[in-house]
């Protein structure tokens, strides 16, 4: 079946060097060889002597990212790849080896489909006493097994959450049609990428875990509070892509920026910014009406901030 290009584009970075050899390793040991793995780097002196070993593989293809903003140099990157399909991916995360091989089989299996992804499985750097280093699949197994081989809408990807970039593979004409990642965001940028593909494309899940995604303090949106990050990431697409918006639909697009700000009233809270807190409550209230958690957590904010 190795027929369809893929490229990859790995993001990289002197902090996430030491990760280099497992994570490029396990990319380039695919059981799907047609590869281009565009090593997107900051030309530090760490990332480069990581890259060393890997050199002699010419689907190795090292990219300084410049004076380019992050984004913007992944975006330049994706638009010069030679691949059918596309995938951005971390250097800090493991990639089992069917991964590759299973994502292009589901695109190659449903022309209709702009996206296939599989499931994830987090693990920590520090193995508990039992020498366990699993944190868990962001889907259960009895749930991976009903989605498998499934059409999901965007209602779908927005409601669970569960697609992520080094998990999928894009079609790149697809791509080329919505545009890559927007500029303006910054922590969630795949889930808001995602959004925008999913209003146009059904997307297909298949049954595998093909990433071990490392849970580190390098690692921002799974250690670091991200709470802001998600409202704005919403509110970016109900002003910014508001064709998106219409397609996700207001009742299932409300009821996430719903639970974002209740999520978001409660971080501030724990943090002591009380008016903060409350002004979320009340978006979260006014977002779900009918919601009484909500108006009860706006109204005794109220109080504790008056």
């Amino acid at each position: 079946m190795d027929t369809a290009l893929v490229s990859i584009i790995l993001f990289a970075h002197a902090p996430y060097a030491k990760f280099i050899p497992e994570s490029l390793g396990s990319i380039l040991a695919q059981s799907y060889s047609s590869l281009e793995v565009i090593v997107l780097g900051d030309g530090s002196k760490e990332l480069e002597q990581a890259l060393d070993p890997f050199r002699i593989d010419s689907r190795c293809i090292p990219c300084i990212q410049g004076d380019q903003p992050f984004l913007q140099a992944a975006n330049e990157r994706m638009k010069e790849a030679r691949g059918k399909y596309i995938g951005t991916w971390n250097s800090d995360d493991i990639y089992n080896r069917d991964h590759v091989k299973l994502l292009v089989q589901a695109l190659e299996d449903d022309a209709v489909i702009g996206a296939a992804f599989d499931n994830t499985e987090y693990f920590s750097d520090t193995p508990n006493a039992n020498g366990d280093s699993s944190l868990g699949l962001i889907l259960r197994q009895d749930r991976a097994k009903k989605l498998s081989s499934a059409r999901l809408s965007v209602q779908n990807i927005v409601e669970e959450n569960f697609m992520t970039g080094p998990s999928s593979l894009i079609r790149k004409s697809v791509f080329e049609q919505v545009g890559g990642y927007d500029k303006d965001i910054y922590l969630n940028c795949d889930l808001h990428w995602f959004y925008r593909i999913a209003a146009y494309f059904p997307v297909s899940f298949v049954d595998y875990i093909g990433v071990r995604k490392r849970v580190h303090p390098l690692n921002n949106t799974a250690v670091n509070p991200h709470y802001e990050y998600g409202v704005r990431e919403l509110v970016h697409i109900r002003e910014r892509y508001p064709d998106v918006y219409s397609r996700i639909g207001k009742r299932v697009f409300n009821k996430k920026l719903g639970r974002k700000y209740f999520r978001l009233g409660l971080y501030y809270e724990n943090r002591g910014e009380l008016e903060k807190a409350r002004d979320s409550y009340r978006q979260a209230m006014l977002l779900r009406k009918w919601t009484l958690r909500y108006s009860w957590e706006y109204l005794r904010s109220r109080i504790l901030a008056s």
